[in-house]
């Protein structure tokens, strides 16, 4: 997908993370100023199943309304747009700078309690 315009819109720039139920990519927004970045998210049910297929688009459909009805929030991407195309689902979205979790995690290293409590209260 690197490279390939989503939406006449979305350029690919590469993945961020692969997982159980799909994709996420940065991405740049061809059509602003800037070409500003943001994030792609792909669903990829494991089944083609038609029937499969419409409990996805309707789980994919649910969470864009709900991040849409959550609106702005420094801690929660705004969505930008929620798209089907050639029966693939997209979600996008800002893009917020940070890391992942498991930079914070060391194996066999436990964190302290304070650390947990600070992480949590970062999350919420």
């Amino acid at each position: 997908m690197i490279g390939q315009l989503l939406d006449g819109r979305y350029k690919i720039v590469r993945v961020l993370s692969a997982g159980g139920f799909g994709e996420t990519y940065l991405a740049e927004d061809t059509k602003l100023p800037g070409n500003p970045i943001c994030v792609v998210k792909q669903l990829k049910p494991a089944n083609s199943d038609p029937a499969i297929l419409q409990i996805a688009r309707r789980f994919f459909k649910k969470e864009a309304e709900t991040l849409q009805k959550l609106g702005t929030h420094p801690q929660i991407p705004l969505l930008l747009a929620d798209l089907e195309c050639g029966g693939e689902f997209y979600l996008v979205q800002e893009y917020i700078a940070g890391h992942p979790l498991t930079d914070e995690l060391v194996p066999d290293k436990p964190l302290l309690e304070e650390e947990v409590t600070g992480m949590l209260l970062e999350m919420l």
